[in-house]
């Protein structure tokens, strides 16, 4: 028997979302620390020795355990402010968002693994690309929000400025030539389209003109053209012995982990056999050192995080917040379901790292700004936040007098 939508049940479940939120955010960025940690000791260590000085030793996992110090302090700070002010401030963070992607083609833009996805700005690198998933989120999901459901059957009035916009950050990504963080743009605005009423035919004539466009950008660089290659004859031959593929490392470390793992900070892939172990592929890692079972247990951390961001969505009084929490989920959760299917060789290697545990502070950072923001949203429903016993602030949207469509 499903219990009756009160308010008074809306105000709780989401209240415990929130609990579930934070839980898992926190035990995932604490673990992808240990697992950094771990992924880096023998190439951090082998750098010292090479440079003579100790003090280098496990610095990549230092400066990941000080992103995601950081990380954290600003997520409680950003949880705190009232969700009408990101509203408000939509138009402007998604401009931001957009020159700073676009940097990337400038003097300041740096080329990592053939993509020209990052900026050096005063000694720090900075992917500009993972902020402008939470400004594109925001700015689409309130231009989402003023539309009526009924609007959403007439092509122009979506495509101006929601789908222009949408467009463009996706266009500003792939001027960068980063087509793996380009595919989580795609389905995180589908979420959105989606959740606001955009008809369902519509998403068959995208998909096909999208699928022709990724295999156009696929067919004209020969490292992607590779990868799908590779990917092909993984699924019709054995390993190569001699020449192992990054998915061949990734699929030994599972193997060699086995049900309970060789025990943390005892992986052999990670020495320097397995091509990116503490970034892309550190799922590789933890299957290795922590087994099945800690394998397991980071797919129910990623669970428990989309049950509660979906637990938003069916019970949030405001429908721009459901479209927000909806592409924050498809980011996050979404995004590492795709990385595990690439480890594990369900899917070609197309470069996207493990939320919350993969090495990267823009990364880290910005995906516990998105947890925060979405924690806002959480509390500008009635009742929430005095249910917490938070300080009185206003957390209630500007857009809480129209009626919830």
């Amino acid at each position: 028997m499903s219990v009756p939508l009160t308010p008074e049940r809306s105000r709780d479940v989401i209240r415990e979302a929130i609990i579930l939120i934070l839980t898992s955010t926190l035990i995932l960025t604490v673990l992808g620390v240990v697992m950094v940690f771990s992924a880096t000791s023998v190439s951090s260590i082998s750098v010292a020795i090479s440079l003579d000085d100790p003090s280098v030793r496990f610095a990549m996992a230092q400066r990941q355990l000080q992103f995601a110090v950081a990380g954290v302090v600003l997520m409680v700070i950003f949880s705190l402010v009232p969700v009408a002010l990101y509203r408000k401030a939509a138009w402007p963070i998604f401009a931001l968002g957009i020159v700073l992607q676009l940097l990337v083609l400038t003097p300041l833009g740096d080329t990592v693994g053939g993509n020209t996805n990052w900026i050096s700005l005063g000694g720090v690198n900075i992917q500009p690309s993972e902020f402008l998933k939470l400004a594109s989120a925001l700015w689409l999901a309130v231009m989402l929000g003023r539309m009526k459901r009924e609007e959403m059957t007439d092509m122009r009035r979506v495509l101006n400025p929601a789908g222009a916009g949408a467009i463009a950050a996706l266009i500003a990504v792939l001027a960068g030539q980063d087509m793996g963080t380009a595919i989580i743009y795609v389905l995180m605005f589908a979420a959105g389209f989606f959740l606001a009423g955009v008809p369902a035919r519509w998403f068959a004539g995208a998909g096909l003109f999208v699928g022709l466009a990724a295999v156009l950008l696929v067919a004209i660089q020969s490292s992607r053209l590779n990868r799908i290659v590779d990917y092909a004859q993984n699924l019709f031959t054995m390993p190569d012995i001699h020449a192992p593929t990054q998915s061949d490392y990734a699929m030994w470390a599972f193997g060699t982990g086995g049900i309970g793992g060789v025990g943390l900070g005892a992986s052999r892939e990670k020495w320097n056999y397995l091509p990116e172990a503490h970034n892309d592929f550190i799922f590789a890692v933890i299957g290795e050192e922590l087994g099945f079972f800690g394998g397991l247990a980071v797919i129910l951390l990623y669970v428990v995080l989309g049950f509660g961001m979906l637990r938003i969505i069916t019970h949030h009084s405001e429908m721009w917040v459901r479209c927000f929490v909806a592409m924050i989920a498809m980011w996050l959760v979404g995004q590492a379901l795709l990385n595990m299917m690439v480890v594990t060789g369900v899917l070609p290697v197309f470069g996207v790292p493990l939320p919350f545990i993969s090495q990267g502070g823009s990364a880290l950072v910005a995906c516990l700004l998105a947890v925060a923001t979405v924690v806002s949203a959480a509390l500008s429903h009635p009742g929430v936040a005095k249910s917490l016993r938070l300080p009185r602030m206003s957390y209630r949207s500007t857009a809480a007098v129209r009626s919830p469509r």
